[in-house]
Protein backbone atom coordinates (compact mmCIF):
# COMPACT_ATOMS: atom_id res chain seq x y z
CA UNK A 1 0.00 0.00 0.00
CA UNK A 2 1.27 3.46 -0.80
CA UNK A 3 0.84 6.59 1.27
CA UNK A 4 1.75 9.47 -1.01
CA UNK A 5 5.50 8.84 -0.86
CA UNK A 6 7.85 6.82 -3.05
CA UNK A 7 7.23 5.12 -6.36
CA UNK A 8 4.01 3.43 -7.20
CA UNK A 9 3.34 0.46 -9.46
CA UNK A 10 -0.01 -0.06 -11.18
CA UNK A 11 -0.75 -3.03 -8.90
CA UNK A 12 0.21 -0.98 -5.85
CA UNK A 13 -2.28 1.73 -6.82
CA UNK A 14 -5.14 -0.77 -6.92
CA UNK A 15 -3.91 -2.45 -3.71
CA UNK A 16 -3.98 0.94 -1.98
CA UNK A 17 -7.53 1.58 -3.18
CA UNK A 18 -8.54 -1.84 -1.82
CA UNK A 19 -6.87 -1.15 1.52
CA UNK A 20 -8.65 2.19 1.89
CA UNK A 21 -11.99 0.62 0.94
CA UNK A 22 -11.41 -2.17 3.49
CA UNK A 23 -10.53 0.36 6.19
CA UNK A 24 -13.70 2.33 5.45
CA UNK A 25 -15.73 -0.90 5.73
CA UNK A 26 -14.06 -1.65 9.07
CA UNK A 27 -14.63 1.82 10.46
CA UNK A 28 -18.25 1.85 9.29
CA UNK A 29 -18.84 -1.58 10.84
CA UNK A 30 -17.34 -0.46 14.15
CA UNK A 31 -19.52 2.66 14.17
CA UNK A 32 -22.67 0.70 13.31
CA UNK A 33 -21.86 -1.85 16.04
CA UNK A 34 -21.44 1.00 18.57
CA UNK A 35 -17.76 0.33 19.28
CA UNK A 36 -16.82 3.77 17.98
CA UNK A 37 -19.10 6.40 19.48
CA UNK A 38 -19.80 10.10 19.14
CA UNK A 39 -17.31 10.77 21.96
CA UNK A 40 -14.73 11.30 19.20
CA UNK A 41 -16.46 14.60 18.42
CA UNK A 42 -15.81 15.97 21.92
CA UNK A 43 -12.08 16.55 21.41
CA UNK A 44 -10.27 18.83 19.03
CA UNK A 45 -7.80 17.17 16.72
CA UNK A 46 -4.42 18.52 15.63
CA UNK A 47 -3.52 17.67 12.04
CA UNK A 48 0.20 17.82 11.31
CA UNK A 49 0.74 19.45 7.94
CA UNK A 50 4.46 20.15 7.89
CA UNK A 51 3.73 23.78 8.71
CA UNK A 52 1.68 25.31 11.50
CA UNK A 53 -0.91 22.52 11.26
CA UNK A 54 -4.66 22.55 11.32
CA UNK A 55 -6.87 22.29 14.39
CA UNK A 56 -10.18 20.55 13.80
CA UNK A 57 -12.33 21.95 16.60
CA UNK A 58 -14.39 19.82 18.94
CA UNK A 59 -17.96 19.21 17.79
CA UNK A 60 -19.71 18.45 21.11
CA UNK A 61 -23.17 18.48 19.55
CA UNK A 62 -22.14 15.60 17.23
CA UNK A 63 -24.41 12.57 17.67
CA UNK A 64 -24.12 8.85 17.02
CA UNK A 65 -26.32 9.45 13.97
CA UNK A 66 -23.86 12.09 12.67
CA UNK A 67 -21.10 9.53 13.13
CA UNK A 68 -23.07 6.83 11.28
CA UNK A 69 -23.78 9.18 8.38
CA UNK A 70 -20.15 10.29 8.29
CA UNK A 71 -18.77 6.75 8.32
CA UNK A 72 -21.18 5.78 5.52
CA UNK A 73 -19.89 8.77 3.54
CA UNK A 74 -16.34 7.47 4.06
CA UNK A 75 -17.43 4.18 2.47
CA UNK A 76 -18.92 6.07 -0.49
CA UNK A 77 -15.73 8.07 -0.99
CA UNK A 78 -13.55 4.96 -0.69
CA UNK A 79 -15.77 3.14 -3.20
CA UNK A 80 -15.50 6.12 -5.53
CA UNK A 81 -11.71 6.23 -5.12
CA UNK A 82 -11.47 2.50 -5.87
CA UNK A 83 -13.36 2.97 -9.13
CA UNK A 84 -11.34 6.07 -10.08
CA UNK A 85 -8.00 4.45 -9.26
CA UNK A 86 -8.82 1.21 -11.04
CA UNK A 87 -10.16 3.01 -14.12
CA UNK A 88 -7.07 5.23 -14.38
CA UNK A 89 -4.72 2.28 -13.78
CA UNK A 90 -6.41 0.10 -16.40
CA UNK A 91 -6.08 2.99 -18.88
CA UNK A 92 -2.41 3.34 -17.96
CA UNK A 93 -1.67 -0.35 -18.44
CA UNK A 94 -4.00 -1.34 -21.31
CA UNK A 95 -4.68 1.94 -23.13
CA UNK A 96 -7.93 3.81 -23.44
CA UNK A 97 -11.23 1.99 -22.96
CA UNK A 98 -12.28 2.86 -26.52
CA UNK A 99 -9.42 0.73 -27.89
CA UNK A 100 -10.07 -2.35 -25.70
CA UNK A 101 -10.19 -5.58 -27.75
CA UNK A 102 -10.48 -8.27 -25.04
CA UNK A 103 -14.23 -8.91 -24.48
CA UNK A 104 -13.93 -9.89 -20.81
CA UNK A 105 -11.63 -7.01 -19.97
CA UNK A 106 -14.02 -4.71 -21.88
CA UNK A 107 -16.86 -5.70 -19.54
CA UNK A 108 -14.70 -5.09 -16.49
CA UNK A 109 -13.50 -1.77 -17.79
CA UNK A 110 -16.95 -0.51 -18.77
CA UNK A 111 -18.34 -1.38 -15.34
CA UNK A 112 -15.40 0.26 -13.55
CA UNK A 113 -15.55 3.33 -15.78
CA UNK A 114 -19.31 3.72 -15.42
CA UNK A 115 -19.13 3.41 -11.63
CA UNK A 116 -16.38 6.04 -11.62
CA UNK A 117 -18.57 8.32 -13.73
CA UNK A 118 -21.55 7.77 -11.43
CA UNK A 119 -19.57 9.36 -8.59
CA UNK A 120 -18.00 12.12 -10.69
CA UNK A 121 -20.62 14.84 -10.30
CA UNK A 122 -22.06 14.07 -6.88
CA UNK A 123 -20.06 11.71 -4.68
CA UNK A 124 -22.73 11.84 -1.94
CA UNK A 125 -25.57 10.79 -4.24
CA UNK A 126 -23.92 8.98 -7.14
CA UNK A 127 -26.06 8.48 -10.21
CA UNK A 128 -25.45 6.50 -13.37
CA UNK A 129 -24.81 8.58 -16.50
CA UNK A 130 -24.42 5.93 -19.19
CA UNK A 131 -23.82 7.12 -22.73
CA UNK A 132 -25.87 5.33 -25.38
CA UNK A 133 -22.86 3.43 -26.80
CA UNK A 134 -22.29 1.72 -23.41
CA UNK A 135 -25.93 0.74 -22.78
CA UNK A 136 -25.35 -2.97 -23.27
CA UNK A 137 -24.86 -6.07 -21.18
CA UNK A 138 -21.31 -7.12 -20.36
CA UNK A 139 -20.58 -10.63 -19.10
CA UNK A 140 -17.60 -10.66 -16.74
CA UNK A 141 -15.56 -13.66 -15.60
CA UNK A 142 -12.92 -13.13 -12.94
CA UNK A 143 -9.82 -15.30 -12.59
CA UNK A 144 -11.27 -16.93 -9.45
CA UNK A 145 -14.28 -18.16 -11.47
CA UNK A 146 -16.71 -15.52 -10.18
CA UNK A 147 -19.12 -14.26 -12.82
CA UNK A 148 -21.45 -11.31 -13.19
CA UNK A 149 -23.23 -9.66 -16.07
CA UNK A 150 -23.08 -5.89 -15.86
CA UNK A 151 -26.35 -4.71 -17.36
CA UNK A 152 -25.96 -1.07 -18.37
CA UNK A 153 -29.06 -1.05 -20.56
CA UNK A 154 -31.39 0.66 -18.07
CA UNK A 155 -29.08 2.26 -15.49
CA UNK A 156 -28.89 5.77 -16.94
CA UNK A 157 -30.31 8.25 -14.43
CA UNK A 158 -30.64 5.75 -11.55
CA UNK A 159 -28.86 6.06 -8.24
CA UNK A 160 -26.23 3.37 -7.74
CA UNK A 161 -27.02 0.21 -5.80
CA UNK A 162 -24.46 -2.45 -4.87
CA UNK A 163 -26.34 -5.18 -6.74
CA UNK A 164 -25.83 -3.27 -10.01
CA UNK A 165 -22.11 -4.12 -9.82
CA UNK A 166 -22.63 -7.64 -8.47
CA UNK A 167 -22.72 -6.52 -4.84
CA UNK A 168 -19.83 -5.27 -2.76
CA UNK A 169 -18.49 -8.83 -2.56
CA UNK A 170 -18.10 -9.00 -6.33
CA UNK A 171 -16.67 -5.47 -6.45
CA UNK A 172 -13.93 -6.44 -3.98
CA UNK A 173 -13.15 -9.59 -6.01
CA UNK A 174 -13.06 -7.47 -9.16
CA UNK A 175 -10.51 -5.11 -7.57
CA UNK A 176 -8.37 -8.10 -6.58
CA UNK A 177 -8.66 -9.46 -10.12
CA UNK A 178 -7.63 -6.11 -11.60
CA UNK A 179 -4.62 -5.93 -9.28
CA UNK A 180 -3.48 -9.34 -10.56
CA UNK A 181 -4.31 -8.35 -14.15
CA UNK A 182 -2.08 -5.28 -14.12
CA UNK A 183 0.68 -7.18 -12.28
CA UNK A 184 0.76 -9.80 -15.02
CA UNK A 185 0.92 -7.15 -17.77
CA UNK A 186 3.74 -5.04 -16.34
Amino acid sequence: MSNGHGTESPANKIATAQAVLSLSFRLNSEVVAGRIKSDIFKREVSVITGSTGVIVPAFPEGTDQDLKLGSFNLVLIALSASALTTDETLDEVFGKLSSETDCNRLGIRVMVNQLRNAFAHNPWRPKWVVFQKYRKTYPIILDDGSTFTFDATLLDGDGIKPEQVGGLEFWVKLLQHCERLVSAKV
